[in-house]
This record gives C-alpha cells, structure tokens and sequence, in this order.
C-alpha cells in the first residue's frame, strides 16, 4: 500500500444531556463521589479522544458487524487480522472546551466549576425508600466541545467508503449517547463537522499546508467527492 494522504475532519461536539466522563476516582473526602477528567492545566472537562474512537467503533459494527473489513480498516484489527497489523486508519484527539463555551460556564452558577453536580440514589424496591445517594459531576447541557478526527488514506477506493461510514458512525451514536449513565439519560450529543481539510504525501514533502474544504453539519459526506478532486479517481459509494 501507498500512503496518499491526510484527511482532517474538524468540528464540534454539542452536549444536549449532562455528560459524564468518570476520572476513575474519587474526589475525596467531603467532595464529591464521581468527578468528571479534566485537563490538567486548565481544569476544564474534556472527552477523550480513546472514548470517542470507541463509541464511533461500537456504533459500526453494530451497522457492519463486528468482524467488518470496513471497521478494522479505520478502528484496527485483530493482530493478522487485517493487512498482518493492528493499526486503524484514524486518529481521534482529545475534546476539549471551546474557549466560548467554557467562558460562558464560568459566568453560570454551577455547582463547582464548569460542571454541575447531580445526585442520584439507590432504590430499595422493597422498602420503597431511597438510600446511598451518590453525586456525580456531568458537563451541562449546552456545552460545546472541538474535536478532531484525522484519517489516513492509503488506497484511493477505499477513501469515500471510509468517510461515509465515519458519518455514519456518528450518526448512530447521536441516538445512543457518550460516557456514563446513558440508559439513565446522560451523555446524548451532537456533531457537527465544520471544516475538513486535506495534505496530500506532496504536502508533506513540499513542507507545505494542506487544502481546506468548508463544510456544513449535513453535508460534508457528500462534499467529500469535491475533496476527492485532490486524490485520483475513486471507485467508492456515490
């Protein structure tokens, strides 16, 4: 295989339910049980790029199924599973607040810093009381995040195909939902892809930067047979 290029999908993440993504801890005694990761240095919530990758994978082998050439090819496969190694065709970085969207939390009275704190209780069914509350942070509703995917292209009639069902993925994770507690409502989003961009190998080598292409939430997929004028010809879906 030759390598082509690079596709960049560029966009955003709106949060249309509370959003929990756990740190694996506790935030200690007297705080609260369940904190949401944050950003080290900025403190500011963000969404792993591995838990993104993973639900969009989730999602399309529920669509293709699970032993799918279409899904090993951009998540990775089994070890000799797929052209002898494991590696995937995407990247996906970590999500983090726009710089809008976390101005506008800090002006809010939430309950701690750009998130809200919501307590939830164990029923006893048969006593019919509530008991163990536990308090989780969650991203509020409202809040947008950017995100990043980047796709490596290596054969040209795989490229469309590929990007279709990133689409899809996408599409089919809006009607589940992303971290913690979805069954109980948490983590319903949105995306919205606003921009992509294409380095082509001659990029690379001219030390040069790769050509834009302006998208639309709806359209983007479908834009992506303009994008294809950079490579050579695809036999992908239409």
């Amino acid at each position: 295989m030759n390598f082509i290029g690079r596709v960049f999908l560029r966009g955003k993440i709106h949060v249309l339910t509370g959003l929990h993504i756990g740190s694996g801890g506790t935030g200690g005694i007297g705080l609260v049980d369940n904190p949401v990761i944050r950003d080290p240095l900025t403190r500011r919530p963000i969404v792993p790029g591995s838990t993104i990758k993973g639900r969009l994978r989730h999602a399309l082998e529920i669509v293709l199924g699970a032993e799918s050439n279409e899904v090993w090819r951009l998540f990775g496969a089994k070890v000799d599973a797929f052209d002898k190694k494991g590696a995937g065709r995407i990247m996906i970085r970590d999500a983090h607040l726009t710089d809008e969207s976390a101005l506008a939390l800090e002006s809010v009275d939430t309950d701690s810093l750009y998130v809200e704190i919501k307590t939830e209780n164990r029923i006893d069914r048969a006593r019919g009381v509530a008991e163990h509350p536990r308090q989780s942070e969650r991203l509020p509703a409202g809040a947008v995040l950017s995100f990043e995917i980047v796709y490596s292209a290596w054969e040209k009639n795989d490229v469309i195909d590929d990007l279709q069902n990133i689409e899809v993925a996408m599409r089919f994770v809006e009607d589940e939902y992303i971290g913690g507690s979805g069954t109980r409502g948490y983590g319903k989003v949105e995306f919205e892809v606003t921009d992509i961009a294409y380095k082509s190998i001659e990029h690379y080598r001219a030390n040069e930067e790769g050509k834009n292409l302006a998208s639309s939430r709806n359209m983007w997929a479908q834009q992506t047979a303009e994008l294809m004028g950079f490579l050579p010809a695809s036999g992908g879906r239409a």
